[in-house]
C-alpha cells in the first residue's frame, strides 16, 4: 500500500499538560523534537510523542489559530507519483512547501473538504527522529483519524484514488466510510444539521485502540487526582454537552469517548 498514516498535530495552549495526558493515559513516548525543543531537549514546548507508529505533534498555539486537532500526515512510498496524480486528477488542490522547520512533511496539501494533510517521502531526507524508523508496538495506540464531509463518498474516492487506501466494509455504515492503510484507519463521517461541529467539514476527532476500557478509565481518574491540569475535559457539559456527547457516541469505531485537556475528542475502542 502506497500510504501510511504516520502523523497528527494539535495546537495547544498547554503543551506540558497535554504531553502528560498522552504519556500517562496512552503510554506515548517523546520521540522527536523540533524548533525550540530541538535546541533544548528539556524544553517540551514544541515536541512530538509517538505510539510507535504515529507521531503526535503538540505545538504551541499562535495568535489567530484555534486550539485542538489541526491536521494529519501520510508517509508515501513514492511522493512524486502521488503529487503527479493529484495535479492531474485534482488540479484545484492547494500545495504548500517551506516546511523545513517541521519533523514530518515534505509538503502540505488540502483534501477536497479542506483538511490539511502533511505528506512525506518514506525515509525522506527531511524526516527527523522517530519518523526515520518503523518504531515499536504497544497495546494502546492511535486507531483512527475521523474527517467530516458533506459527501463522504466523494471524499473517500479521493483517498482511494490518490493514496490507495482501501475500504473496510465491515467497519463502514450509517453513512460513514472506513478506509485503511493496513493498520490505521481513516473514517469519513457525514455532516449533520444538528450542531455547529456536525455541520463543519474537515478533521473531526481521533481514536485510540486500548487493551481494557476500565483500565484506561482508572488511569484517567488517577491522572485527574495527581495532575488536575492534565485531566480530561468533560464532554457532557454546558448547553451543548448532550448534543456533543450524542455526536461523538454515534461514531461507528468508538466504544467510549473522552476529551483531552485541550478539548480534542478521542474515541476509545478495544
Amino acid at each position: 500500500m502506497n500510504a501510511k498514516i504516520r502523523h497528527c498535530a494539535i495546537w495547544s495552549d498547554g503543551c506540558e499538560r497535554s504531553a502528560r495526558f498522552y504519556e500517562t493515559v496512552f503510554g506515548m513516548r517523546f520521540f522527536t523534537a523540533q524548533g525550540v525543543a530541538e535546541r533544548d531537549p528539556t524544553n517540551r514546548s514544541r515536541g512530538q510523542l509517538s505510539d510507535g507508529i504515529i507521531g503526535l505533534a503538540l505545538n504551541p498555539r499562535p495568535p489567530g489559530y484555534r486550539s485542538g486537532l489541526d491536521h494529519f500526515g501520510l508517509q508515501l512510498q513514492d511522493l512524486d507519483r502521488v503529487t503527479a496524480r493529484i495535479k492531474q486528477d485534482y488540479p484545484d488542490t492547494i500545495f504548500t512547501k517551506g516546511l523545513e522547520g517541521v519533523a514530518f512533511a515534505g509538503m502540505r496539501i488540502t483534501d477536497p473538504v479542506g483538511t490539511h494533510i502533511d505528506i512525506a517521502q518514506e525515509r525522506g531526507a527531511n524526516l527527523r527522529g522517530g519518523y526515520r524508523n518503523e518504531g515499536w508496538e504497544q497495546p494502546r495506540h492511535l486507531h483512527h483519524v475521523a474527517i467530516r464531509a458533506k459527501k463522504p463518498a466523494v471524499l473517500a474516492e479521493f483517498y482511494r484514488n490518490v493514496f490507495e487506501l482501501t475500504e473496510v466494509k465491515d467497519l463502514s455504515g450509517e453513512g460513514e466510510i472506513c478506509l485503511t492503510d493496513g493498520k490505521s484507519h481513516l473514517l469519513i463521517r457525514p455532516c449533520e444539521n444538528y450542531s455547529y461541529r456536525s455541520m463543519t467539514e474537515g478533521i473531526d476527532h481521533i481514536g485510540f485502540k486500548v487493551e481494557d476500557l476500565d483500565a484506561v478509565k482508572n488511569d484517567l481518574d488517577d491522572l485527574g487526582k495527581s495532575f488536575p491540569e492534565s485531566a480530561p475535559r468533560k464532554i457532557f457539559a454546558g448547553r451543548n454537552g448532550a448534543t456533543l456527547q450524542r455526536d461523538i457516541d454515534s461514531c461507528s469505531l468508538g466504544q467510549y469517548a473522552i476529551a483531552d485537556p485541550e478539548g480534542v475528542l478521542i474515541d476509545l475502542t478495544t
